[in-house]
């Protein structure tokens, strides 16, 4: 039995590897991603061992290093080209894989501790393995899939520590939180959580191998530390103030921890997984309020394990969700967390048709006995088409290659494209035979003077190229001005876009470019509009594109 619950974890690493480098090149080599074509160029001027300063502190130096260290190595032992801005592209969504498939074994291991039951962790780790978030971080190169590795090993090494304290293991946390901070700083987060686990006195110990390994994983945030916290203030200014930067107008208005619950439920989880994460949170609580020492065969020492794992995940999601600036991937460190849930909730479902009366509800009891695994299947089957659907963008052309193939195509060499500003510019191939104008649409104040130079740009435009809903979502939104509303407002920006969507501008939309999540079996098709997500959930890798031309 053992070996079958073994074998059955590595079935789901490979299922999950799979899901994670289908499509991996989905950009064929553009750099479409901001965040990660930003790390790749600071690591791409860095070398081992002749120049390690980043200058660039927005995130840490830990996946940067990891990143330029794996492509050297590379090419010294296989003689390939993989250091290289292109090359490391490639390298660094492979890395992300592996460090997202690390997640998976020790979600299961987590599962593990908490509830000594290997069916209950295996579905943990299977749902976490088939949820789509996780499996679209994958494909980037980004510092939260590291974040999420160390984090998720964070919380694996406390609850080993408090089943079994040593000073191995304070020595392991003191290395795995410096790991985490300088992934991302803000993983101070988690110092309230290690305090309370670890014992007065190898606090100490901790803190002196917390330190050291900081400067081994990031010696420049402490060698340049003037650019260090000048970096790091500009991101806790952003997180505090939407308006700080234009493509963060998005969340203006949106309401902490809601936000991130309703990316969460729909798009990041799923509802089937999310619904499997609720009953597993609710039937938890129900267990642990009547009788909280009958959790554990350890009794009080279970429930310590239980209670740091939750006060880790809830402090971070109470100081996180609270943030003005709610970029989805800032939760991927709760997936491991709601994954254990739901692996937690799929036993408490089972266990409930195993306990129905072969008398009620139909004869449900003797039903599913008689065909085994029916429960399970279905569970599986709903998750897995849910994320198929998903995964259908990886299998699609990019939206950017096909509009850039298109305009290439179809759009005379020598017209001129107006093209927004703060956008990744289409055609990104085979360009040069255009003229461009950029439209400033962020520009403040959005007053006639600025409207005087844009309609300036758009009379000499034969055709205006949308890339994404980068801009035209949240300038919308920000329509009034006045004292008691929006310290920006866009008003007529505003008004533009509702006269160019209804065609009343002199342009008319000529062709539009999507690549939605879908679901097709035999000759049904279902499509799924993502476009109320939010905007960095799609417009990295599958934008919605429009195309305006002149009447």
């Amino acid at each position: 039995m053992v070996g079958k619950k073994n074998t059955a974890l590595l079935v789901i690493v490979a299922f999950a590897f799979i899901l994670r480098v289908s499509g991996i090149d989905w950009d064929f080599g553009f750099h479409f991603h901001p965040d990660e074509r930003m790390l790749i160029m600071v690591t791409d001027r860095i070398h081992f061992f002749t120049n390690l300063n980043p200058q660039f502190f927005n995130y840490g130096s830990l996946p940067v290093y990891i990143l330029r260290a794996t492509s050297q190595f590379l090419d010294m032992a296989f003689g390939t080209d993989l250091a290289t801005y292109d090359g490391m592209l490639g390298v660094g969504r492979m890395l992300s894989t592996i460090t997202d498939l690390l997640v998976i074994v020790l979600v299961y291991r987590i599962s593990m501790l908490l509830f000594k039951d290997k069916t209950t962790s295996l579905w943990s780790s299977f749902l976490y393995a088939v949820a789509f978030f996780p499996i679209q971080n994958s494909h980037f190169f980004i510092v939260d899939t590291f974040l999420n590795l160390f984090s998720t090993l964070l919380v694996y090494l406390i609850l080993l520590y408090r089943n079994s304290p040593s000073y191995k293991k304070v020595v392991a946390i003191g290395i795995v939180f410096a790991a985490a901070l300088t992934c991302k700083v803000s993983a101070i987060i988690f110092l309230p959580v290690i305090g309370l686990a670890l014992i007065t006195p190898r606090l100490f110990l901790f803190g002196i191998c917390a330190l050291i390994f900081s400067f081994l994983f990031m010696p420049y945030a402490f060698i340049d530390y003037a650019q260090f916290l000048t970096d790091v203030m500009a991101q806790v200014r952003m997180n505090s103030d939407p308006y700080v930067f234009p493509y963060t107008l998005q969340y203006v208005g949106t309401m902490p921890y809601i936000y991130y619950l309703k990316n969460i439920f729909i798009w990041g989880l799923g509802p089937v997984i999310s619904i499997l994460a609720i009953v597993g949170l609710i039937g938890l609580i129900q267990k642990i309020l009547p009788s909280i020492p009958s959790l554990s065969r350890r009794g009080t020492k279970g429930v310590v394990s239980f209670g740091i794992f939750f006060l880790f995940y809830i402090i971070y999601f109470i100081v996180i969700g609270k943030s003005a600036v709610k970029f989805m991937r800032y939760m991927l460190l709760m997936y491991p967390f709601f994954a254990i849930m739901a692996g937690y909730g799929t036993r408490v479902i089972l266990n409930l048709f195993q306990d129905l009366s072969p008398h009620n509800w139909f004869s449900f009891r003797r039903r599913f006995r008689n065909k085994f695994g029916m429960t399970e299947l279905v569970i599986i089957t709903a998750a897995l088409m849910w994320t198929s659907m998903f995964l259908n963008i990886y299998t699609t052309p990019n939206t950017r290659i096909q509009a850039s193939q298109w305009i290439n195509t179809f759009i005379p060499a020598g017209s001129t494209l107006a093209v927004e500003h703060w956008d990744d510019r289409v055609p990104v191939f085979d360009g040069d035979k255009y003229k461009y104008e950029e439209l400033t649409l962020y520009d403040i104040p959005d007053d006639g003077r600025k409207w005087q130079q844009l309609n300036e740009k758009l009379d000499r435009s034969d055709f205006i190229i949308i890339a994404s809903n980068r801009l035209y979502t949240p300038l919308q939104n920000l329509d009034v001005c006045g004292p008691d509303t929006y310290p920006r407002c866009y008003p007529m920006t505003s008004e533009y876009y509702r006269r160019l969507f209804a065609h009343e501008r002199g342009f008319v939309k000529i062709a539009e470019f999507t690549s939605y999540p879908r679901l097709n079996i035999g000759g049904w098709k279902f499509e799924l509009d993502d476009t109320s997500a939010d905007e960095s959930f799609t417009v990295y890798d599958h934008p919605t594109i429009v195309i305006y031309a002149r009447k």
